[in-house]
C-alpha cells in the first residue's frame, strides 16, 4: 500500500495486546495513534506492555487514553482515581486544577502514554446534559477557562499532550452524540460570550491540540457537525482563532456521524475539512474501511496528509522536550492519593 493512509488514523481495538492486523496496518499504511480503553487495561503490567508495543509501531505514533477523572477513568489500580473535573471547578482554585493535572500527567507518562485527551473545556449550559455533566469544570466560562488554562500549562510542563475538547463546545446539548447527532441553535454572539471563551484562553496559553465535537452548530454550518465541517475546522478554528496545531476528531464510530455518513465517510470528510487525526476506536472493519477510503482520496490527489503528519510530529516534538519519563513508582503514590482526597474534601465544603 503506497498511500500511507493509516498515518491519519488513531485506532482502538479489543483485547489486552495489540492485534496483528493493527501491527500490519502500521507496517503497510502507517499509523497515527493508538487509543486505549478499560477493556484493554486489566493491570498495570498490561498497560506497560501495551504502551511499549505501541512505541514499536512507529516513532511518531501517539499513545492515547481518556483520563479526565471521575467516571472517565480507563486505567486499573494502582493509578490514582481523581474526582471529576466538576469537583475541581467547585473549588474555584486554578492551582488545584494544575496540581491534579501534574499528578495525572506524571502517572500517564510513567506508564508510557502521551495524552489523557483532556481537558474538557465545555461549559455545562444545559442542566439536562448528561454526556458532559460533571466532566465539565463548571458552567461559568471564566471558571472553565481558568481551570482549563491551568490544566494545559501543567500538563505541558510534565511532557503530556493536552487536548482541548469538545470544540466548539458540547455543553448546550441534551442529546448524547454517542447515540444521535445533537443540534445547537445558539447565535454567534452566544458562542462568543460562552462556549468559545475557554477554548480561546487555552489556545492562548499554548494548547497544541484540539478535539472537535460531533455537534452541529447551525449558525456555523447548517448541514454538517463541527467534526466534519470545513467552516468550523478550517474557518473558525484555524483561520479565525489562528490555531495551527493538531486537530483530532472524537470517535468516528459514535452514532452522531457513523449513522448519517458512515465511519469511512466521516473520516474522509473530517480530513478534507482540515482535521489531522481521525479516531476509530473499536471496530476492525470500520478501521479498514476508513483506511481504504482515505487511500482512495490520496490516490485521486484530492487529499494531502503531509500537513497533518507534520502537525502530529510537531506535537510529539513538543512533549519530548520535557525529558525522560518518570519512574513507575509515581503511579498511585501517597502524594497523589492525598491530592485526590483533598479535591473531594474541598468539593464537599
Amino acid at each position: 500500500m503506497t498511500s500511507r493512509s493509516g498515518r491519519a488514523l488513531a485506532v482502538g481495538f479489543e483485547g489486552a495486546r495489540i492485534p496483528d492486523d493493527v501491527v500490519a496496518l502500521a507496517e503497510d499504511a502507517g499509523l497515527g495513534g493508538v487509543v486505549l480503553f478499560a477493556r484493554n487495561c486489566p493491570s498495570l503490567e498490561v498497560v506497560l506492555a501495551l504502551t511499549a508495543a505501541a512505541r514499536k509501531l512507529g516513532p511518531d505514533v501517539l499513545v492515547l487514553v481518556d483520563h479526565e477523572g471521575g467516571r472517565v477513568h480507563r486505567l486499573p489500580a494502582p493509578f490514582t482515581r481523581f474526582p471529576p473535573p466538576a469537583a475541581v471547578g467547585r473549588s474555584g482554585d486554578p492551582q488545584l486544577a494544575a496540581a491534579v493535572a501534574r499528578a495525572m500527567a506524571r502517572e500517564l507518562r510513567a506508564a508510557g502514554l502521551d495524552s489523557g485527551l483532556g481537558p474538557v473545556l465545555d461549559c455545562l449550559l444545559d442542566p439536562a446534559n448528561t454526556v458532559i455533566g460533571d466532566r465539565a469544570f463548571g458552567t461559568a466560562p471564566d471558571v472553565v477557562a481558568a481551570c482549563g488554562v491551568a490544566f494545559v500549562e501543567a500538563v505541558l510542563s510534565e511532557g503530556l499532550l493536552p487536548v482541548a475538547k469538545h470544540f466548539p463546545g458540547h455543553g448546550r446539548t441534551s442529546v448524547d452524540s454517542h447515540t444521535a447527532l445533537p443540534d445547537v441553535d445558539a447565535t454567534i454572539d452566544e458562542l462568543g460570550r460562552w462556549d468559545l471563551v475557554p477554548f480561546r484562553a487555552a489556545l492562548g496559553a499554548g494548547c497544541p491540540a484540539v478535539m472537535v465535537a460531533h455537534v452541529r452548530y447551525r449558525v456555523l454550518d447548517r448541514a454538517l457537525p463541527a467534526s466534519l465541517s470545513s467552516e468550523v475546522i478550517g474557518g473558525l478554528l484555524r483561520r479565525r482563532l489562528g490555531f495551527s496545531g493538531l486537530v483530532l476528531s472524537d470517535d468516528l464510530e459514535m452514532a452522531a456521524v457513523a449513522g448519517p455518513w458512515g465511519v469511512a465517510g466521516a473520516a474522509r470528510r473530517f480530513l478534507a475539512a482540515g482535521g489531522d487525526l481521525a479516531l476509530v476506536c473499536q471496530s476492525a472493519e470500520a478501521r479498514n474501511e476508513a483506511v481504504a477510503a482515505i487511500g482512495r482520496e490520496l490516490d485521486r490527489g484530492v487529499l494531502d496528509l503531509a500537513p497533518a503528519v507534520e502537525r502530529r510530529q510537531a506535537a510529539r516534538r513538543l512533549i519530548a522536550t520535557a525529558g525522560p519519563r518518570p519512574d513507575v513508582s509515581v503511579i498511585g503514590c501517597a502524594e497523589h492519593r492525598a491530592l485526590a482526597e483533598e479535591v473531594a474534601r474541598r468539593a464537599a465544603e
